[in-house]
């Protein structure tokens, strides 16, 4: 009698369990799309390429002076992976490993760019040029070189306005700058020099910042918020120039 006591009970709360409604799953966490493995196409520099289908986007990073490519991508890459862009990081070709002081032709740059969208499928209205310190000044040192190639730039930690008179077509820029860093007085001139081009400024003053804090101030919520300013820019072609340009490759 007591054994179908138990069997009757273990059978009724076996039913009661049953009955009740499971808790709701948890949705999954997003998480950044893993990047493939793909040679990148210069010495020393870094590729990482998300695993989707389509055209990409493109983030070309030029690092500071004594740095690696691969130190200068980590401060984009998990930004850029959660987009689902492309970065190639490249590595100054020079024994300096300074950009500005290498101050080679943006050719090169070009190339390397032109060697992955033959590895991959890029979207060439949506490539992004970012500097950092030595890297941002080289860029600033040749701004009319970028429109044909780059539909906007970011300048970090440097800067620098180039020797001639010669205005972009087109060239967004974003500024991320401290005013105590040294060099602030010639970003401050970049930027009049792209202002009086009529070329779209965004200014991120880093108030009382320095070399140092510039870098801290990039962290990754400030990078996520710089890759949503630069997707709203695409590339405006100078035909004109791109036309004169090809002639002269023949």
């Amino acid at each position: 009698m007591r054994r179908a006591i138990v069997l009757l009970a273990s059978l009724a709360a076996c039913h009661t369990a049953a009955s009740e409604p499971l808790p709701p799953r948890k949705a999954p966490v997003a998480k950044p799309r893993s990047a493939s493995s793909i040679a990148a196409p210069c010495a020393g520099c870094a590729l990482d390429v998300p695993q989707r289908h389509g055209r990409v986007p493109l983030l070309v990073i030029m690092h500071g002076d004594h740095e690696r490519a691969s130190a200068a991508a980590d401060r984009w890459r998990h930004a850029a992976q959660a987009r689902g862009w492309a970065v190639l990081s490249l590595q100054c070709p020079c024994e300096s490993e300074s950009w500005y002081q290498w101050d080679g032709s943006p050719s090169w740059i070009r190339a390397q760019v032109d060697a992955v969208s033959r590895k991959i499928a890029v979207d060439r209205d949506r490539i992004y040029l970012v500097g950092w310190s030595g890297g941002a000044t080289y860029i600033g040192m040749n701004a009319a070189a970028w429109s044909n190639d780059f539909a906007a730039v970011v300048i970090h930690g440097g800067g620098q306005p180039p020797d001639d008179a010669a205005c972009p077509s087109h060239l967004a820029a974003y500024f991320l700058v401290g005013d105590r860093n040294p060099s602030f007085p010639a970003a401050k001139r970049l930027r009049a020099y792209l202002e009086s081009c009529g070329q779209e400024v965004h200014w991120d003053l880093v108030k009382g910042a320095d070399h140092h804090d510039e870098d801290d101030a990039l962290d990754r919520g400030k990078a996520r918020e710089i890759l949503g300013w630069l997707d709203r820019h695409r590339r405006h072609v100078d035909r004109s120039a791109a036309l004169q340009r090809s002639e002269r490759r023949r």
